[in-house]
């Protein structure tokens, strides 16, 4: 929603369709409350008759109950059931119990039933089956290695193994093999075949396999019945091949974890919390934490949970969540954020969220959903991958029968000999030939530089904001909030006589027209009339957030209106006038257009914002700024950080944003536009640009709706532009190598060169090798960020 006419738009529809009521739409939270009753409307006819007659695309929010594992006996789960919102089974005794914990608490519900437990904790279920899958990989590989090895060592003993030996030990242990084979490779090649038709890399390994396994099966069983052939089995091939390519699987898994690990900062949620209680300090599980409970937040420990400080005071070292080095000192009612470090005080903290639900889940959360998303040059590796399998079989199949009418043109060789040879030369081809690295050459660095810019207080929350950050070509600032301090201070305040108002009716009606409001301008004042005393409680009536421009009320039958000059219609006003020609941003009273008050506000530049300037200044970026403040205000900011003149809009609405930002991009097709903001008014102008950045909070991680949230500061944009431009250096390395790679394998294999090639039993290391450098490329992004 844009404008106040968008949410009055939206409840005149919903009013219109029989079946919804009790409706609530809010136009600065953009979300329109309703209950619909499922005996007259159908939800999804409901849904898309709304987005429909609105225009918007609608967005189903699902408000997810707090969750919790416990130990319980079945027969005990009808003490619960009036208590929660659903119990669902996990296993034979474990039960997640979904509840609301502001009806009820985690040591109420397990208290219901004497004897119950928590299960052991899983605050990261992704890492853990990784884990789980990574152990198993473990042993197929140790096992098929201690089966494949005395294969391979048989094969090489010519003649001091009788044959007969040779060849029945080497089917048993090969035929072992193939066993490991089945849930690896064959069932889900076959599967992706029949059901969705698809040829998987899984599918050239069985084919190699399988050719090199069932040929010297047949050789073995010719042999047995007596029949002469001048040509041994090589049961070697199929097993060294298996083993081969589960060490490279091995590997793959081994980086998948640590990728995992690297994005996940669930591993900050610590397990054990101290309970204060009647005075009394308690250690218990983090998962019985209640709402509103007071912790311990021990010196040297990290904090729990989001809450904020009731005694005590101390720095916080907040780097692992905001990217920010220096740690910040709190206070008695400051925020403390779940996962961040104390430092040598004792704080005492009440809990406002409790684990599972807390910042690290949040932010958690929108590094993974981002990462789920494809960003375009991953559909570019998917085609390619699509098409080599097809190819790498056709090329095969080509080897192979030219490789038998060399044997038999050429080489004179006898059919059975020309046969044997070739299909050692059809199976290398199939085999050596990977995928792999062409599938792994995008997530794998993705995941890795997702991890890295959550460290940074970077969260990205579109896939493709690492795709097109390093190509950004404009940067376009808001000014109050983001190149400035978002703490404004009023300087100057003025009441105005004879305006029919008495001073401490002014004061009354601003505190309550400020209250809420979250824009920097109306938190200073607030903060500043907070410290004067009114002894009239003025009342006022339909109070109005005007986006862009200000606030407006009905007191004593008269609209107020407090906002900018320039919407009060005061610019010119001969108490105004000088002001803004001094450069402060004001903020004014005003009845009928007749001043009642006027304060006058400045705030200082960021401490980095001069270098974030210079540094993209120097990339060839052009900057600017947009803001809704008056001219003198902007142009003095402007001037300090040597942005151009020209480069500058002020007294800026929300739709005035937008339309500067689509003109940007429509300049040029290779305009890529970046905008940057506070979050405040600034909902259009984020998603008209290309990547939409917004300063934020480790609270404001979900409810955002920009592509990147800065924890930190604003270097998290050179941060950014320089972490995307070292990951796709890095994407662009992985294709180069999956190329050469493959070109030069297929050449070994297939042996076009005379004196050089992949014998079939070594073609399984080629996985191994396909993806030991994209694995070592993305990891390397990591490992020199954190050098750097």
């Amino acid at each position: 929603m844009t404008c106040t006419g968008c949410s009055k738009k939206v409840l005149k529809v919903l009013q219109n369709i029989e079946g919804i009521s009790s409706i609530n739409v809010t136009f600065v939270t953009g979300i329109a409350e309703f209950t619909i009753n499922k005996d007259i409307l159908d939800v999804p006819q409901a849904v898309a008759r709304i987005s429909k007659e609105t225009g918007f695309k609608l967005t189903k929010i699902e408000y997810d109950f707090q969750t919790i594992d416990m130990i319980i006996g079945e027969g005990d789960l009808n003490k619960l059931e009036e208590f929660v919102e659903s119990i669902e089974k996990l296993d034979k005794s474990t039960y997640r119990v979904s509840y609301d914990p502001q009806f009820i608490g985690a040591r109420s519900l397990v208290s219901k039933i004497p004897g119950s437990k928590l299960a052991p904790p899983k605050f990261n279920k992704a890492l853990e089956e990784g884990k789980k899958k990574l152990r198993l990989m473990w042993i197929k590989c140790a096992l098929s290695l201690a089966l494949a090895i005395p294969v391979v060592v048989l094969d090489w003993s010519h003649n001091s193994v009788p044959y007969a030996t040779k060849s029945i030990v080497s089917l048993v242990l090969a035929s072992l093999v193939q066993i490991i084979a089945i849930p690896e490779f064959y069932i889900g090649a076959l599967k992706a075949l029949i059901y969705s038709k698809v040829l998987e890399m899984d599918m050239l390994i069985v084919i190699s396999i399988t050719a090199a396994y069932v040929f010297s099966l047949v050789i073995f069983i010719l042999k047995r019945v007596g029949v002469s052939i001048s040509i041994n089995e090589f049961f070697e091939t199929s097993s060294l091949l298996i083993a081969l390519v589960l060490v490279g699987r091995l590997l793959s898994e081994i980086a998948k974890v640590k990728a995992v690990s690297s994005i996940s900062l669930r591993s900050l949620q610590i397990e054990t919390s101290i309970l204060l209680q009647d005075g009394d300090e308690i250690e218990i599980d983090s998962r019985l934490l209640e709402m509103n409970d007071k912790i311990v937040i021990s010196p040297h420990s990290r904090v729990v949970t989001d809450g904020f400080i009731v005694s005590g005071e101390g720095p916080i070292d907040e780097s692992m969540i905001t990217g920010e080095c220096l740690p910040v000192m709190k206070k008695v009612n400051d925020e403390v954020i779940a996962g961040t470090f104390n430092g040598s005080s004792k704080l005492i903290a009440q809990v406002t969220r409790l684990p599972g639900k807390n910042s690290i889940t949040d932010i958690a959360e929108s590094v993974e959903n981002a990462l789920a998303e494809k960003p375009k040059v991953q559909d570019l590796a998917d085609k390619i991958a699509g098409y080599f399998i097809p190819v790498v079989i056709m090329i095969s199949t080509i080897v192979f029968i030219v490789w038998i009418i060399v044997g038999l043109k050429v080489r004179h060789q006898s059919g059975g000999k020309a046969v044997s040879v070739a299909i050692t030369y059809g199976i290398a081809v199939l085999a050596i030939s990977c995928p792999c690295a062409i599938g792994l050459a995008v997530p794998m660095v993705l995941i890795i530089a997702g991890g890295v810019a959550a460290r940074e207080g970077i969260i990205i929350k579109q896939s493709n904001v690492l795709e097109n950050a390093y190509k950004v070509t404009d940067v376009v600032f808001d000014k109050t909030g983001t190149l400035t301090d978002n703490e404004m201070r009023v300087e100057d305040f003025k009441i105005l006589e004879d305006n029919g108002i008495e001073n401490d009716e002014v004061i009354s009606v601003v505190k309550q027209m400020t209250l809420n409001n979250t824009h920097p301008v109306s938190v200073a004042v607030a903060n500043f009339l907070d410290q004067k005393d009114a002894s009239s409680a003025a009342k006022i009536e339909k109070i109005e957030s005007i986006s862009g421009s200000g606030i407006q009320c009905e007191f004593k039958h008269s609209i107020l209106k407090l906002g900018n000059p320039y919407w009060t219609k005061l610019h010119n006003h001969e108490v105004v006038k000088p002001l803004l020609e001094k450069g402060y941003t004001l903020l004014c009273c005003a009845s009928d257009s007749k001043l009642i008050c006027v304060f006058s506000l400045r705030t200082e530049l960021k401490p980095e914002a001069k270098d974030v300037i210079q540094f993209l200044s120097k990339k060839g970026q052009t900057c600017h700024i947009v803001s809704g403040d008056n001219r003198k205000s902007v142009e003095m900011v402007a001037n300090e950080l040597g942005i151009s003149l020209s480069n500058i809009q002020f007294r800026a609405t929300p739709k005035s944003k937008q339309a500067f930002i689509k003109s940007l991009k429509g300049a040029s097709k290779e305009k890529v536009v970046l905008f940057c903001g506070d979050g405040t008014n600034d909902a259009i102008a984020v998603a008209q640009a290309d990547i939409g950045v917004q300063i934020g909070t480790a609270s404001e991680v979900t409810k955002a709706s920009s592509d990147v949230i800065l924890l930190g500061g604003l270097d998290g944009i050179v941060k950014l532009q320089s972490l995307s431009k070292r990951t796709f250096n890095r994407v662009f390395f992985n294709f180069i190598w999956s190329a050469i790679y493959n070109l030069f394998a297929i050449l070994l294999s297939s042996g076009a060169f005379v004196k050089a090639r992949i014998p079939p039993a070594y073609s399984g290391i080629g996985e191994i090798v396909s993806i030991a450098p994209v694995v070592l490329a993305a990891i390397s992004l990591s490992i020199k960020w954190k050098k750097e």
